[in-house]
């Protein structure tokens, strides 16, 4: 029978301390590239494997300790205004709180650019504090680089928002929700639906409009295809023009307030000219109801806390298995919305 191939083996070819060949398999920042290098290609000239068994008893050792307090976990928040990315997404911010909490970790909140500090001198606190996981909170606007020292940190963001560097992800997956949105408009007997987006982030945008898109191709007849309306700001009589054109028998409104409101000036009633559907969650999934809210028949809760809790999830098992960086091939892991209604369609 073959020797396995151990750590303490290569650790005497390589001439290396056997913590040494540990970090240097695990990519680990803190060796130099050349010494990294070398002796991953003696580990893979010498054959060497993980022990898939060992994997597992330490999974099982660490899933099964007693919680006791590990270190801190860095909530990210590059956002200026009062409140950030803690306030405008507070279901996140508790739902990864209180997972962190059970696991034996603290997060804690950081606002560099609020606190009037460069992005290199957060980056210095972060390692003097010994802080290396990192939870890159939703960001105020898309197509937005952030600049750290990327290869001491294991970190993940909640967020479409984030374009470089390219990070693992954990996102409301917006396609299903408006799929689903649409295939309980046409479940209710309605087939004229029309989409109107407005000022929300490109991204987004997209996912909606094309899973939109699809649906109603795959469903509807051709007369009955009614094309969104895109606005970048509102206008009233662009909107009620698109609308007496086309009289949809529903509509899907990424920002219902507005619109509702437009509807109500030129007479229309709601719900009995036309019911109104939200691809997210109107304040909170019907709670602290704004006055339109109540107009709304149909809405996705977008489970923020649910995101919350598998962002501290995917962030503890990239530290525990030691993973720093930028990932080569960066995982995407949407969360599907649920479907919440209202009467007089329940």
């Amino acid at each position: 029978m073959a020797t396995r191939v151990t750590l303490k083996m290569i650790a005497l070819k390589a001439g290396v301390h056997i913590t040494t060949v540990s970090l240097a398999l695990k990519d680990h920042p803190s060796l130099p590239e050349t010494t990294r290098n070398r002796i991953k290609a003696l580990a893979e000239e010498m054959g060497y494997t993980r022990d898939p068994l060992l994997s597992a008893l330490v999974a099982y050792r660490t899933n099964n300790r007693l919680l006791v307090k590990q270190g801190v976990l860095a909530w990210v928040d590059i956002w200026t205004t009062p409140g950030g990315a803690r306030a405008r997404y507070a279901e996140l911010w508790q739902g990864a709180f209180d997972h962190a909490q059970k696991l034996g970790w603290k997060l804690e909140a950081f606002r560099p650019l609020h606190e009037g500090r460069t992005l290199p001198q957060f980056s210095r606190i972060l390692r003097a504090r010994g802080i290396d996981g990192l939870i890159i909170a939703p960001l105020p606007f898309a197509q937005t680089a952030i600049e750290l020292d990327w290869p001491w940190f294991s970190a993940v963001t909640p967020s479409h928002t984030l374009v470089a560097p390219r990070l693992h992800s954990i996102v409301t997956h917006q396609a299903h929700n408006m799929r689903t949105l649409c295939r309980r408009l046409y479940s209710l007997g309605y087939r004229k639906p029309g989409l109107v987006l407005n000022s929300v982030d490109q991204a987004i945008s997209l996912n909606w409009f094309t899973s939109y898109i699809g649906f109603q191709y795959s469903v509807s007849k051709p007369a009955d295809i009614i094309p969104p309306l895109a606005q970048e700001q509102f206008n009233a009589k662009e909107f009620i023009d698109w609308f007496n054109q086309h009289r949809p028998d529903s509509l899907v409104l990424t920002q219902p307030a507005a619109y509702i409101l437009a509807l109500k000036a030129a007479g229309v009633r709601i719900p009995e000219d036309v019911i109104i559907g939200v691809p997210r969650a109107t304040h909170d999934a019907f709670a602290n109801l704004s006055p339109t809210d109540n107009d709304v028949s149909l809405s996705v809760n977008e489970r923020w806390g649910a995101i919350g809790r598998h962002t501290v999830d995917i962030l503890v098992g990239m530290l525990h298995r030691n993973e720093k960086g930028v990932p080569e091939t960066p995982l995407t892991i949407s969360v599907d919305g649920v479907l919440l209604g209202r009467k007089p369609v329940e």
